[in-house]
Parts: C-alpha cells; sequence; structure tokens
C-alpha cells in the first residue's frame, strides 16, 4: 500500500511532506524550551505558548523567529508581515540566482568588481607574494583581518602590523587561510563617538524592480560594544533603525538578546535622534552600485561612513532579516514580495 502511494502521489507533495516533517521535529524539539523561558518572562501560561509555538512552526514560522519578532505579543496579521527565516530563503532564491552567489562571497572579486567604491587598500593573501605581504604590512601599521568564509564577524579581527615578528610564518598562515588583509577605516567622529573600538556600519538593503530600476527597502546602524571590534549581532553588537528620509535613527537600540537601549551601553551616546552623516551620499551610493549587478536583485550592503563620505564594506546575498525588522518591529515580507 505504501509504495502504491508513492506512485500515485505527485513528487512535489512527497517532497514537502520530506521537508515538513524535517523542519517541524527540529523546531518542536527547541518549543519546549522557548515556551518555557517566554512563560517565565512575560507570565503567560506554558501550555498556552507552546501549543501557539508549535501552530506557528506548522506555517513555517522557526521559534527563532516566534521570539525575535515578539509573535507573543502581535495579532495574527502582524505576524504575517514579518519576512521569516523560511520566507528569507525562499525570496532570496527568487531574487538571487546562486550561481551569481561568488561575486559576493569572493571578498577579492567583490572588491575588485566594486573598487570605486572600497575606499581603502587591501590585499587577498593567497595571491600575494611574500614580499608584497610585507610591504602591505609596512605601509600599514594596524591592518584588519577576514577569513575568506567571514559569517557574521566571526574571525575578523585587527592586528599591529609591529606585532608580526615572523613575516614568512604569517605569510604562509594567510594564504593557508585564504586571508583578506585591508587597512583599517577611519569611521567619521560621529560615529566613531558611539563606539571607537568597531567600525559601526549602515546595513542598507535594496531591491531591484521589474525594470531593474533599485530601490531602497530599508536601513540600520550596526554598532559594536566594548572593546569588540566588528559591529555584528552574533557579536554582541546593537542595530537602531534609520529614517530613510532624514537620516536620523527613529528607534531604540535592541541587541541580539532583545535588550533595548536609549544609551549606548557603552559609551551613554543617546540613540534615537542620532543623525548619520553623508546620509544622502550613502543613499547615492548604494543605489548606483545595486545597479552594476542586476543580476542580483536584492542586496544588504554594508556602508561605513568616514569624514569625506561613505565607502562600501561587503555586500550580502542573503540579508539577515533581524536587521531589517528587529529594531523597528515591523514586517516587510509583503513590501519585498510586491517587487518580484
Amino acid at each position: 500500500m505504501r509504495e502504491l502511494l508513492k506512485k500515485v502521489t505527485p513528487r512535489f507533495v512527497l517532497s514537502f511532506k520530506r521537508y515538513i516533517d524535517k523542519r517541524y521535529y527540529r523546531h518542536h524539539s527547541q518549543s519546549f524550551s522557548v515556551a518555557r523561558e517566554l512563560s517565565k518572562s512575560t507570565g503567560i501560561p506554558y501550555l498556552a505558548l507552546l501549543f501557539d509555538i508549535n501552530l506557528s512552526i506548522l506555517k513555517l514560522v522557526t521559534p527563532t523567529d516566534y521570539t525575535t519578532y515578539l509573535f507573543h505579543e502581535k495579532s495574527h496579521f502582524s505576524r504575517d508581515q514579518f519576512l521569516t527565516t523560511h520566507r528569507m530563503s525562499s525570496l532570496a532564491r527568487s531574487f538571487n540566482p546562486e550561481k551569481y552567489r561568488p561575486l559576493f562571497d569572493n571578498k577579492d572579486d567583490f572588491n575588485r568588481f566594486f573598487s570605486d567604491f572600497i575606499g581603502r587598500q587591501w590585499l587577498y593573501a593567497p595571491d600575494a607574494s611574500d614580499e608584497r605581504i610585507e610591504d602591505f604590512l609596512l605601509e600599514q601599521q594596524t591592518i584588519f583581518v577576514k577569513p575568506f568564509n567571514l559569517r557574521c564577524g566571526v574571525g575578523a579581527r585587527k592586528i599591529q602590523s609591529s606585532d608580526v615578528t615572523d613575516v614568512k610564518a604569517f605569510c604562509e598562515s594567510a594564504r593557508k587561510d585564504r586571508l583578506m588583509l585591508e587597512e583599517v577605516v577611519k569611521q567619521h567622529p560621529d560615529l566613531s563617538s558611539v563606539n571607537p573600538a568597531s567600525v559601526n556600519t549602515l546595513r542598507i538593503n535594496t531591491v531591484l524592480d521589474k525594470a531593474g530600476i533599485p530601490h531602497i527597502l530599508s536601513a540600520v546602524i550596526r554598532m559594536g560594544r566594548g572593546e569588540s571590534v566588528v559591529d555584528n549581532l552574533a557579536c554582541g553588537g546593537i542595530v537602531a533603525q534609520i529614517d530613510l528620509d532624514e537620516g536620523v535613527l527613529f528607534t531604540l537600540g535592541i541587541g541580539g538578546d532583545l535588550q533595548t537601549y536609549v544609551k549606548h551601553p557603552s559609551t551613554g551616546v543617546i540613540l534615537p535622534g542620532l543623525r548619520i552623516p553623508h546620509w544622502e551620499a550613502a543613499k547615492n551610493m548604494v543605489l548606483h552600485v545595486a545597479g552594476m549587478s542586476p543580476q542580483i536583485r536584492w542586496v544588504g550592503w554594508d556602508v561605513a561612513v568616514t569624514e569625506n563620505g561613505p565607502l562600501l564594506i561587503e555586500g550580502n546575498m542573503r540579508p539577515d532579516t533581524r536587521l531589517i525588522q528587529l529594531a523597528s518591529q515591523r514586517g516587510i515580507y509583503h513590501t519585498l514580495r510586491r517587487y518580484l
């Protein structure tokens, strides 16, 4: 009987069932701890939360989505507005064909393609001789080191050139680990005052419509904390939403742990109302670079702002949905989907 059902059931139905089974049971196991923690912090009955979370899982909402976007406080209509993890993956495949991914994944290819907007010196270690790497170390007192497969800022660090005592060993290690060596960006003083240890970048999301015209979907500032040299949420960073017209922060800062901040916890700088310098120039830059790679229609651009204006750090073909919706707690799923 089972074999007969396999023969008469369309392949896509079986594939979808396997997908649902795999996703549901993986997330279902997380739902107990999530419901327990939420019940403690909100006072909502544990069983009610457990039921609601599992009902959401059946709708392809992960427990992380549920907690990140405070679904326990939202109506079903409000929940439907959010770009959840599953929806993000689906739309990213529709907007951005995988065959173009190397341009954004390979830091050296990215910097070369968008070289007019990088605004700093860089060197890709696997393509450089010992002499060239040594010269780069002599040229730059401090360098920023990025792993080839950098994700969420993990592994990125600053090093002092004077600390490299064995240049040959450093060269061999840099090639083996496929490191990108970059000049350290000197950010605008207004942004340095927020957190001087990290370059506090803007994440500006662009989307190309059917005619290939770029539009800015949303923007946030990412801020490092303490002595961290990166500003990623995964490394303890904070985000706040930027008003697209005014270039001013209009939300509280918020971390990956959902703790909110009126003032930056490291410097005391008041976040709501903070004005982003060179905002119009930053918007114009990302709209221009978005049109340079029209096959990739939805990109999250990381932008640093210096005293002389904005420069491009990197682009992300699978933008972090938390950076788009976390600070404002407003969903953009249907807005983005209209561009398809």
